[in-house]
């Protein structure tokens, strides 16, 4: 019996070490972090926040606002790394806010004069980035038309920001640089610029065996192989682009993907491609692409009203899977799985409850691992 009951005791205090604890009030150590996500926030009110989470699982919320004072801004969409600089898109709030990644202190905040909702990053090389955006298109040529905005990045100088608009006829999305080309997604199309020449007239389309435009799941990121292949994700296939020529090289059948939930990571190797589908994870090794028939996660929380909203694989291989309750303003649960579709780390909540998740800010869209 007292053997049993130094054996219970030796369990729990082993489960007490293995949560940890969200640090509202953060100490915030930037060389510590393993993966930092954005938060929307809730649409209108300006509550987009940045949560970072440690090698040691120290969970630290609104780190932008507690280092630099105020808000991070009304939704922010997606964070680059380029240099010693992360680039925040803001779209609400028309703006990308660049803080440094050693410290997270503001560098600059770059408005954009437009009605504008810029979503992602891609530097062109040198001093330029471009940012995409959802605007509607519904006017062509007027200033709600959707675009690419090339922007100049020498920080700390009087120059304009924003050096050329592009106008695209849809909203656009993720990119990938690929040498000397600027892969966009969009709406309606997945399009392809050379870099010296990023503008209206020079945009062309990849196309499926149809002839006809492929179209990419909007959030979904584009991914680039071992192989230097470029992999994007459409409502019912992954689809593998060659850069050099612009086509469509293979085609993996999937179903039931959401175009607008729908998201694709890869892994660190280049050689594993993973993509939800509702609350399942699927996964194509790309020396031999085959539609995948068994899902390597199933997520089986009882919670049915909570929406997969965006899934990242981290550089130790595993699965986060970000999950949101649209239609109120509770923080999102992010997930961390293992390729055997076991949950890696467990947290302790508020009330000191273990939960298999921890919690982030307002609408979890976007993951990025150091």
């Amino acid at each position: 019996m007292k053997n049993n009951i130094k054996l219970v005791i030796a369990l729990a205090l082993t489960l007490s070490l293995s949560c940890t604890k969200i640090e509202d009030k953060p100490i915030v150590t930037p060389d510590k972090v393993r993966a930092i996500v954005i938060s929307e926030g809730q649409f209108g009110y300006g509550t987009g926040s940045m949560t970072t989470l440690s090698h040691d699982n120290i969970v630290v919320q609104d780190v932008f606002k507690t280092i630099n004072s105020r808000p991070l801004g009304d939704v922010p969409q997606s964070l680059t790394q380029i240099g010693d600089n992360y680039y925040i898109p803001v779209n609400n709030s028309r703006k990308v806010e660049v803080i440094n990644s050693k410290t997270y202190a503001s560098v600059e905040t770059m408005v954009l004069d437009y009605n504008v909702i810029p979503m992602y990053v891609a530097h062109l090389g040198g001093d330029s980035i471009v940012v995409s955006d959802q605007s509607s298109s519904a006017i062509a040529g007027s200033e709600s038309c959707s675009s690419l905005f090339i922007l100049d990045i020498n920080h700390g100088t009087d120059r304009k920001i924003i050096k050329r608009r592009v106008q695209i006829e849809a909203p656009t999305f993720q990119m990938k640089v690929i040498k000397n080309k600027l892969f966009v997604g969009s709406s309606t199309s997945l399009i392809v610029f050379d870099i010296d020449d990023i503008n209206t007239d020079s945009k062309r389309e990849v196309k499926n065996k149809s002839g006809n435009n492929v179209i990419i799941s909007d959030f979904s990121k584009l991914c680039l192989d071992k192989n230097g292949m470029l992999w994007a994700l459409t409502p019912s296939s992954a689809i593998c682009i060659d850069p050099n020529t612009e086509k469509i090289v293979n085609e993996i059948g999937v179903s039931n993907i959401s175009t607008r939930w729908g998201n694709m990571d890869i892994d660190k190797s280049g050689e594993n491609l993973y993509f939800n589908s509702k609350n399942l994870i699927f996964t194509i090794n790309i020396d031999n692409p085959t539609t995948p028939a068994t899902p390597i996660i199933t997520h089986s929380e009882n919670d049915e009203h909570w929406t997969t909203y965006t899934i990242g694989v981290s550089k130790e291989n595993t699965v986060f899977v970000v999950r949101v309750l649209f239609g109120s303003i509770t923080r999102s649960r992010v997930f961390e799985y293992n390729l055997q579709g076991e949950i890696v780390n467990r947290y302790l909540d508020s009330n000191n409850r273990e939960q298999p998740y921890f919690r982030a800010g307002i609408f979890s869209h976007h993951i990025h691992f150091l």
